[in-house]
C-alpha cells in the first residue's frame, strides 16, 4: 500500500505539471551497469541480464579533461579507441538491449583526469574559463542526448559526481532544459554518495541519481548479514527523508562491493585489495536488497558490474563483477522473483 499511494502521488504531480514526456519506471529498475570495454560485446551479453531478471542496463559514453582546471573536454576516443564506448558500439548496444526487453539509461561521464584528479575536483581559475568549461560540457551532453534519442535509450544522466560544479545552479538548469529539448525519455544526475544532497536543482531532472558507495564498516564475520543491515539503517532513514525533501524518487545510478576482504569498508577504492571473500560480497548485496528494495520511494539499483561473456581478464576473483559469485545468485533471486 506505501509503494501504491506514493506512486500515485508521482503520477498525480506530473499530470498536473506536464514534468514527464516519458515517466521513468515506477517499479524499482532492476539494473546493472554494462562494463563492455576492452573487450567485443555480443547481443548475448544482454540476453543474460535480461535471463538474469535485469529490467535496465546502463551504458556509459566517455570524455575526458587534460587537467581539472583546463576548460577543455575532448573525446575520449582521440586517445583510445574501444568499440563500446564508440558511437557505432552504443548505437548497437542499445539496440541489443532493445531487442532483449531491457531499457537503457546512458551515462555520459568524464573520466578521471590525465593529470590524476577525480571528476569531482572540476575547479576553474575564473569566471570566464567556467563559461568556457560549460560550453565545452554541454557540446558533450548535447551530443549524447541527441545520440541517446536517436537509439531509443529511455533515460539519460545529464553528469555524474561532478561536485565542483554542482553549485552553478542556473547553469545546470539551463543545460537540463536544453537535454529536454533533445530527449525525450526520463533525467536523471548521478551525485556522488557523500554530496547527494548538496546538488540544488534536483527538481530539473525526474529522478535523483546516486553513486551508492556509502562506507559500511567492516563486519565481523559471524554476523555480517546483520552488521551491514545495521549500517545501512541510518542511511536508508536519511534518504527517505531526502526523497521526500526533493519530491523524487531515489535510484542508485551505481553500486557495488568487490569481493575482498574490507570491501566495504571503502567500496568506492577501486584499486583496495585482500583476501578473496566472496561471502561478503554477497552478503552486501543481500543488506542493500533488504535495506531498499520494498520502499516506495526507491527507485532501483544499477549494480557494477556486469561482464561480457567472453572478456578474458587476469583475475576477477577480486573484482566487482558478481558474475559466477554467490552475490549472483542474490541478483537473480531479487531480479526474477522479489519484484
Amino acid at each position: 500500500m506505501r509503494r501504491r499511494t506514493f506512486v500515485a502521488a508521482v503520477v498525480a504531480a506530473a499530470a498536473c505539471t506536464g514534468e514527464h514526456r516519458v515517466p521513468p519506471a515506477l517499479l524499482p529498475h532492476r539494473g546493472i551497469g554494462f562494463d563492455g570495454f576492452g573487450a567485443r560485446p555480443t547481443r548475448r551479453d544482454f540476453a543474460a541480464l535480461a535471463e538474469l531478471g535485469a529490467s535496465h542496463v546502463a551504458l556509459f559514453a566517455y570524455a575526458y579533461m587534460p587537467d581539472h582546471g583546463a576548460p577543455v573536454i575532448r573525446p575520449i576516443t582521440e586517445r583510445h579507441q574501444d568499440w563500446s564506448i564508440s558511437d557505432e558500439g552504443l548505437r548497437t548496444m542499445v539496440r541489443w538491449a532493445r531487442e532483449v526487453g531491457l531499457e537503457v539509461l546512458v551515462l555520459p561521464t568524464l573520466a578521471d583526469f590525465v593529470d590524476g584528479h577525480w571528476r569531482g575536483e572540476v575547479a576553474m581559475v575564473d569566471e570566464a574559463s567556467w563559461d568556457q568549461w560549460f560550453g565545452a560540457y554541454q557540446v558533450f551532453l548535447l551530443r549524447y542526448a541527441e545520440l541517446a534519442e536517436s537509439a531509443g535509450a529511455a533515460g539519460l544522466s545529464i553528469g555524474t559526481e561532478l561536485r565542483g560544479t554542482v553549485e552553478r545552479e542556473h547553469t545546470w538548469r539551463q543545460l537540463a532544459a536544453l537535454v529536454r529539448d533533445r530527449f525525450g525519455g526520463w533525467l536523471t544526475y548521478a551525485a556522488n554518495w557523500d554530496d547527494f544532497d548538496t546538488v540544488p536543482w534536483w527538481d530539473a531532472v525526474d529522478m535523483a541519481g546516486i553513486q551508492a558507495y556509502f562506507e559500511l564498516g567492516e563486519p565481523g564475520s559471524d554476523r555480517r548479514l546483520e552488521r551491514l543491515a545495521a549500517a545501512w539503517h541510518p542511511i536508508r532513514q536519511r534518504l527517505e527523508a531526502f526523497s521526500a525533501r526533493i519530491g523524487r524518487r531515489v535510484l542508485f545510478t551505481e553500486i557495488g562491493y568487490k569481493s575482498h576482504t574490507g570491501a566495504t569498508v571503502h567500496p568506492w577504492q577501486w584499486d583496495a585489495d585482500g583476501a578473496v571473500d566472496t561471502e561478503l560480497q554477497r552478503a552486501a548485496y543481500e543488506a542493500a536488497f533488504r535495506a531498499f528494495w520494498r520502499e516506495p520511494w526507491f527507485g532501483g539499483f544499477y549494480w557494477w558490474k556486469w561482464r561480457p561473456l567472453d572478456r578474458r581478464d587476469t583475475d576477477t576473483a577480486r573484482d566487482f563483477t558478481p558474475q559466477g559469485k554467490p552475490a549472483e545468485a542474490v541478483l537473480r533471486r531479487y531480479y526474477l522473483w522479489e519484484q
